[in-house]
């Protein structure tokens, strides 16, 4: 065996132990490091734009094509498409259980379809715009603005952050960069209306000129004997003055109309901004920098403050240069935090160890603890698992659990050393006796652990690193107890049992205590029915306790960030955005609490938690501001205060005031989805439950999505006046179309800018509807390419404001009405479901024929990951079964040690229900984690019950020694276990410390219970005639008959 060739051959012992010190730390040295777990992407985004379009059309046209065409995939778990005037967005769900690396395949598959369902779209419908990564790590956001309270002008703006990011993708290990709020510059020329219908030129006409102009076509190569020359033509634009001497017509008497006579050039930002950004009350662009993954973010980190540090001393002045948000740092803190727990814990364990063991069999589990972390780390080098929040805490929770073995081996050892037994002699004993019993415990543990390694999703990118660490600490922990514990133990132990006895030698011993524990013990097994009753009286009030917990998904988190959407009424312009965002932010900064406010207007900002998702583009009502406080500590109670003065000061808007939750990303804490084939009914349906859900005392805010949509513009065209004028409604509706929007012919090239040259109607001309209706149409005699002088288009039919039509939202070609309540920050969506099915059921609210609804939100995505978490449990407990019957051989023992097990989960309920907490998601993992950990002091017990002849035998005297025997070891395992998780349960968040009472209070609870179950039940079972059966009578025997000896 291992142990016995280690302890015979120091150098080998010397050599295993370096081997692990130098790869485990070349390991941790290697692996990548970030703040928390990635979410893999198994969600893809697709934006389709449709200018002019109403809902209905862009539904028909082209949401519905495509959800058809995507449903149609068979690893399309799930379209969701909303149509709404002039824009489609479909959000598609894929199997999030695949591989990763077929995910990747899978997005492929998808981008193709997108693209063959494309080509039947109408014209004027723009590419699809598909997006697989909605969820990106960003480690880096800089913002640009002006210094010293001076704003930069657009053009500046632009320069600078283009310059910018160019040098930022040149620091070494960035994957990518994107810049959200980046002005766009046109050359604009500003048509007069007026003189344009003098002339009888059309906009079209102007843009054509313009393009012609432009001589941007290679004119061919000269070839000849020994030389070959380009050709290229003058005449492209290269200032504004080329433009304005652009011929756009010559006039019968020789002169010519040039673009100066018609209209004002000049350089300026494309209006309407696709999407604005603010930093600080200044207009500003956002820069993300994305780490390529595998790497570690405080290397990176480290790099990029180098690089900044360096290009702001080389920036031009006036330029700011600010880090808005810094993933390295926050990293940095995370860990130092998991790190002080992780030694924190270690101190705890060592101490209870000197106290019950002595300091020697402390040092052997101080040395076995480094060994132990770095196989670990080799284990997660190789998996692949980063360094981060999650995994780090793996460590921590396994922390309590990794040193049993060590113990167990290192208390047997030491109890055949005070028999008297040789080193040699007693290590060998001690491993054949503890090494099946240590495998089994092992395997339990590692057992109860496997669901959460097996969860697919976002809740298995998130939980699993804890799981995987677990698992990782667990094996590395077994096998240095069978293999190096018992030759360091057999090593140090001697010397020091050999003085005189002091606790801090050989470990405290009360002989009161002890000798109190001896009669209670006996107590339980000369009354073992007395005592079943009385053990599980605990885990039967746990039980009954649960409907008192109250149920969670994953709480909040104690952090400096925060941030508040903001949604004006459909309809609302960008400018309207940017008017109240600008009075918000003012209110924002003159909080005492707030350190940084970053906007994004009319598009997702880059995220700064790993759960946020970019899904917003293009949508000038919208806006989100990234906020940095000063204290995580009142974060939770700025938002609370916030989000009442807000409400109170902008009505105009619905502003939520939100925090950072940990988990999967949840869109809202509470819906209600209802779906039917009328859009009319369900909107009216959708009102009703609003309505409902509005009047919950904790809902601050409530939305639909079949909200009521802006008022749109009618031209209700005549037709004998279009037949009079000779025109159509094609040319028509080109006409305004160019009036509005106007039409770009050729470039202008400034550096390595390209600036489209843009023909459109002076902006004051058509600024309102009754300005509209006085658009005039360029009219063409019939035969001849003369126009004559245009048609308002009041002549031509009359102008109406009538409502739009409201979005259209489909979920998996179903027609969906989506109702959604926001709840004030920390209350748990659970309490808010229970009273609305409560009010439901009171007063219901009729579905007609055809309708039904589910409701979604917090408690549909908690469903769905508990059936992901239960789905193997029937395979686990199976296994486990399998284990304990191989350790045990009798279906007896294996019953007793499940005994414990279905007592473990009682009390893990009752150890939440005394301390409130809600079960939540980690909570709940707690719970089956209690299970594998809980059943070791069981398998220690029955091993020993087995092993003893005269407890197998049912000697009450003999099972209260072998339980006393195992006392000293079970009583240090717990205690160190409950140790190991004592820092996270005095952590302060609302995260760690349900999860580890769950797993804690469980396993101190079932060490009790395991005592005073266990030894009764085994007395019970494998001795029922000592308690059931009645002894038969003995009958005095004849007195033997003596005999003669023959002589």
């Amino acid at each position: 065996m291992i142990a016995r060739l280690l302890h015979a051959n120091t150098r080998y012992l010397a050599l295993v132990i370096l081997a692990i010190l130098v790869v485990g730390y070349t390991s941790m040295s290697g692996m990548a490091r970030k703040e928390d777990p990635a979410i893999t992407p198994w969600f893809a985004k697709i934006q389709i734009f449709f200018p002019g379009a109403s809902p209905a059309r862009v539904e028909a046209l082209i949401t519905k094509p495509m959800v058809d065409a995507l449903r149609e995939e068979p690893d399309v778990m799930e379209v969701d498409g909303t149509s709404a005037s002039g824009v489609s967005l479909i959000f598609v769900e894929v199997d999030y259980k695949a591989p990763s690396a077929r995910l990747k395949q899978i997005m492929a598959e998808l981008r193709d379809v997108v693209d063959r369902v494309a080509m039947t779209f109408p014209a004027g419908a723009s590419p699809p715009d598909f997006d697989d990564e909605i969820w990106t790590e960003f480690v880096k956001i800089i913002a640009i603005s002006g210094a010293g309270g001076r704003e930069l002008s657009p053009a500046q703006l632009r320069r600078q952050s283009l310059l910018f990011a160019d040098a930022v993708r040149g620091v070494p290990m960035t994957r990518r960069v994107k810049l959200y709020g980046l002005p766009h510059e046109e050359v604009r020329v500003e048509l007069n209306e007026t003189r344009l219908s003098m002339l009888g030129i059309s906009i079209g006409e102007v843009s054509a000129a313009l393009a012609e102009a432009d001589a941007r076509a290679p004119a061919g190569q000269l070839t000849g004997a020994g030389a070959a020359l380009t050709v290229e033509l003058t005449g492209e634009f290269t200032d504004l003055e080329s433009v304005r001497n652009v011929i756009v017509r010559g006039l019968p008497d020789g002169r010519a109309v040039r673009i100066s006579d018609l209209a004002e050039v000049r350089k300026t930002e494309v209006t309407p901004f696709e999407s604005v950004s603010l930093s600080n009350g200044q207009r500003s662009v956002l820069i993300a920098a994305e780490m390529q993954p595998g790497y570690q973010v405080d290397r990176y980190g480290a790099t990029f403050d180098t690089f900044l540090k360096s290009y702001r001393a080389t920036a031009p002045k006036g330029v700011s240069i600010e880090t808005s948000f810094d993933q390295a740092g926050y990293t940095t803190d995370r860990l130092q935090s998991v790190g002080k727990n992780l030694l924190m814990g270690i101190a705890l364990v060592l101490m209870v160890l000197l106290v019950t063991l002595g300091w020697r069999a402390a040092l052997v589990v101080a040395v076995i603890l480094p060994l132990c972390t770095l196989m670990s780390m080799i284990a997660l080098f190789y998996l692949k698992i980063p360094i981060q929040h999650m995994s780090v805490t793996g460590l921590v929770v396994a922390l309590g659990l990794l040193v049993d073995g060590s113990i167990v081996m290192t208390d047997e050892i030491r109890k055949r050393l005070l028999s008297g037994l040789p080193p040699a002699e007693a290590m060998r004993g001690a491993v054949t006796r503890m090494r099946i019993p240590l495998m089994s415990s092992t395997l339990t543990t590692v057992l109860a652990f496997v669901p959460m390694v097996l969860l697919p999703g976002a809740g298995g990118d998130f939980l699993g690193s804890i799981a995987v660490a677990v698992v990782a600490m667990l094996v590395s922990s077994f096998v240095l107890a069978v293999a190096v514990t018992p030759v360091l133990a057999s090593r140090w132990l001697p010397s020091g049992l050999a003085l005189e006895r002091r606790w801090w030698r050989a470990g405290a011993d009360n002989q009161k205590l002890t000798d109190a524990f001896r009669r209670s013990l006996d107590w339980s097994i000369r009354n073992p029915l007395g005592a079943f009753a009385l053990a599980l009286a605990l885990p039967m009030t746990g039980f009954l306790s649960l409907g008192t917990l109250t149920l969670q998904f994953f709480p909040g988190t104690d952090r400096d960030q925060m941030y508040l959407d903001v949604k004006l009424p459909e309809g609302a312009s960008i400018d309207d955005s940017l008017a109240l965002v600008t009075r918000v932010d003012t209110k924002l900064r003159a909080e005492p609490l707030i350190r940084r406010v970053d906007w994004s207007i009319g598009e997702s900002p880059p995220e700064f938690y790993y759960n946020l998702r970019a899904n917003v583009k293009g949508v000038p009502s919208w806006s989100r501001a990234l906020v940095l406080t000063t204290d995580e500590n009142q974060t939770d109670a700025l938002i609370r205060r916030l989000q009442i003065e807000i409400d109170r000061e902008y009505p105009q808007a619905q502003i939520l005031v939100r925090g950072i939750d940990q988990g999967p990303p949840v869109e809202a804490p509470l819906e209600v989805r209802l779906y039917g084939p009328s859009t009319d009914i369900l909107k009216e349906l959708g009102e009703q439950f609003r309505r409902r859900v509005a009047a919950l005392p904790d809902v601050t805010h409530t939305k639909v999505s079949m909200a009521p949509a802006p008022p749109k513009v009618i031209f209700d065209l005549d037709e004998s006046a279009l037949k009079r004028a000779g025109l159509s409604k094609a040319e028509v509706a080109k006409g305004i179309e160019s009036a509005l929007k106007g039409r770009v012919g050729g470039e202008l090239l400034e550096g390595t800018e390209r600036l489209p040259v843009r023909a459109i109607l002076k902006r004051e001309e058509w600024d309102g509807t009754d300005d509209l209706a006085n658009i005039r149409i360029p009219v063409q005699r019939r035969g001849s390419d003369t126009l004559v002088p245009a048609v308002p288009l009041s002549a031509l039919g009359k102008v109406a404001l009538i409502p739009d039509e409201s979005p259209i939202a489909r979920k998996n070609g179903d027609r969906l009405n989506n109702v959604q309540g926001f709840l004030k920050r920390g209350v748990l969506p659970e309490e808010a479901l229970k009273m609305l099915a409560a009010d439901l059921q009171a007063n219901p609210i009729a579905l007609p024929s055809g309708y039904f609804l589910e409701f979604g939100g917090d408690s549909q995505e908690r469903g769905e990951l508990v059936e992901d978490l239960m789905a193997p449990l029937g395979t686990i407990l199976a296994a486990m079964l399998a284990t304990i019957l191989l350790t045990f051989n009798s279906w007896r023992l294996t019953g007793i040690a499940f005994g414990v097990t279905g007592c473990s989960f009682g009390l893990s309920l009752l150890a939440l229900a005394v301390f409130q907490y809600p079960l939540g998601i980690q909570a709940l993992i707690g719970v089956i984690g209690s299970v594998g950990v809980s059943i070791n002091a069981a398998i220690i017990i029955l091993s020993g019950l087995k092993l003893n002849e005269g407890a197998a035998a049912g000697d009450p005297d003999a099972i209260v020694d072998v339980v006393m025997d195992a006392s000293r070891h079970i009583v240090s395992t717990t205690v160190t276990t409950f140790g190991g998780f004592l820092p996270l349960i005095l952590e302060g968040s609302e995260f760690w410390p349900p999860f580890a009472m769950a797993i804690a209070g469980g396993v101190l609870l079932s060490t009790i219970v395991s005592f005073y179950l266990v030894p009764p039940l085994f007395t019970l079972l494998m001795h029922p005639g000592r308690h059931f059966v009645k002894p038969k009578p003995q009958v005095a025997p004849e007195p033997p008959i003596a005999l003669r000896e023959a002589a």
